[in-house]
């Protein structure tokens, strides 16, 4: 049986882009940033792909972390994505070539988009407010 390489099965995967919530929109600038940790899970993913991607994925988090006024949900869905993108990490870093990535990184998108429904009609935090970025 001809099993065809990572970077055959990921192709698709990285050309989707994550679906939008119904209803309510993710205010911007988070949208910015949803699209930023996509990109980064599709570069982490990708042949070259490595800690500065995985870096640049915890950024974006962490920025999003700062705009938003804390709420459970919100925690618990960047908590999923922070281990979804930390496990497909760990398997581009460990297993080069090898076909654990596609899957891996389809559990990081589905994180990804359960991060973005939590966060349509989120409200700004304190410091966004302060910094008096656009909501």
């Amino acid at each position: 049986m001809h099993v065809p390489p990572a970077r055959d099965l990921l192709a698709p995967q990285m050309a989707e882009v994550p679906a939008r919530p119904k209803g309510r929109s993710v205010p911007e600038p988070l949208a910015g940033l949803i699209a930023g940790m996509d990109r980064s899970l599709a570069h982490l993913a990708g042949e070259n792909g490595g800690r500065d991607e995985l870096h640049a994925l915890r950024n974006h988090l962490s920025d999003l972390c700062v705009l938003t006024e804390e709420s459970p949900r919100i925690l618990r869905a960047v908590d999923r994505l922070v281990a979804a993108g930390d496990r497909l990490g760990e398997a581009v870093l460990a297993t080069r070539g090898r076909d654990w990535r596609a899957p891996r990184l389809v559990k990081a998108r589905a994180a990804l988009s359960a991060l973005e429904r939590s966060l349509a009609g989120a409200r700004p935090s304190r410091i966004a407010v302060r910094l008096q970025r656009d909501w």
